[in-house]
C-alpha cells in the first residue's frame, strides 16, 4: 500500500513539473506579427499652386531599383529581420506609371511582434536587366516633362540607406501592411525643376551624375534629399 502510494506520489510530482515546464516553455514564446511589405510612389503636395506638378515638372514615371532589405526592431525583443532571405534578391519596380502613384508588394514574413523603426534597404543596379530597360545600369529612373522638353532623371548609386518610420516607432502586430514609401516631394525639396536646362541640346534635359547638361547641383541636392525621401508607415 505504502508503495503504491509513494508511486502516485512521484507521478503525481511528475506530471506537475511537466506542465510547469510547458508553461514555461509557453511563457517564453514571443507573440508573432505577420507582416506583409509593401512599396509606393507618394505623389500629393499640400500646395495648391503645384496644380499637379512636383517641384515644377510633370512627372510621368519613376522607376527604382534595390535590395538587402531589413527590418529594424527597437529592441533585444523585436531584433533586425531580412527581407527576402534571399540576400542577393533585388527588386526593380515602377513606382509610377502614366503619372499615377503604384503599389507593388515586396513580400510576406513573420516576426516577433514589437516597436520597429524603420527599413534599411540598398539601392543598387541590376545585372539582370536588357540594355534596353529604362534601368540598365541604373539604380533610379525618372522621367517627365518640364517647359515643353522631356525630363530624365536617373542616378546610379548603390548607397545603402534607412526609410525611418513617419512619426516615431511602429508597434508591429497581428497582422497587417507597412508601406515602404517614395515621397518625390521630398525628394525634390528646394529644388526648382523649372531651372534645369538641356546644356548639350540632345531635346532631352537630363539631371544625373556625368553632368551631361550642367545641372549638378539641382543632382547634388536631390542625391543630399534621398534619405528623407523614404519612410515607412502603416497607412
Amino acid at each position: 500500500m505504502k508503495k503504491n502510494t509513494l508511486i502516485m506520489a512521484l507521478l503525481a510530482l511528475g506530471t506537475t513539473g511537466f506542465l510547469s515546464s510547458c508553461n514555461n516553455d509557453d511563457s517564453d514564446e514571443m507573440p508573432q506579427a505577420n507582416i506583409t511589405v509593401k512599396a509606393r510612389a507618394v505623389t500629393e503636395s499640400n500646395s495648391e499652386e503645384n496644380n499637379g506638378l512636383i517641384s515644377g515638372a510633370s512627372i510621368t514615371s519613376a522607376d527604382f531599383s534595390f535590395g538587402n532589405l531589413s527590418i529594424i526592431g527597437n529592441s533585444n525583443s523585436s531584433g533586425s529581420v531580412q527581407l527576402p532571405l534571399e540576400q542577393a534578391m533585388s527588386y526593380s519596380l515602377n513606382l509610377i506609371q502614366s503619372a499615377l502613384p503604384q503599389s507593388e508588394t515586396l513580400g510576406s514574413l513573420s516576426l516577433d511582434a514589437g516597436s520597429y523603426t524603420g527599413i534599411t534597404l540598398q539601392f543598387q543596379q541590376d545585372d539582370a536587366l536588357m540594355e534596353t530597360d529604362v534601368l540598365f545600369e541604373k539604380s533610379i529612373n525618372i522621367q517627365g516633362n518640364v517647359n515643353g522638353q522631356l525630363l530624365n532623371i536617373y542616378t546610379d548609386t548603390e548607397e545603402m540607406l534607412t526609410a525611418a518610420a513617419d512619426g516615431g516607432n511602429l508597434q508591429l502586430e497581428g497582422n497587417q501592411d507597412i508601406y515602404l514609401n517614395f515621397d518625390l516631394n521630398r525628394l525634390f525639396e528646394n529644388i526648382d525643376l523649372g531651372l534645369a536646362v538641356d546644356g548639350n541640346s540632345n531635346g532631352i534635359i537630363e539631371i544625373e551624375p556625368n553632368n551631361l547638361d550642367g545641372n549638378r547641383n539641382i543632382y547634388l541636392t536631390m542625391m543630399g534629399n534621398l534619405e528623407k525621401a523614404l519612410y515607412i508607415s502603416k497607412n
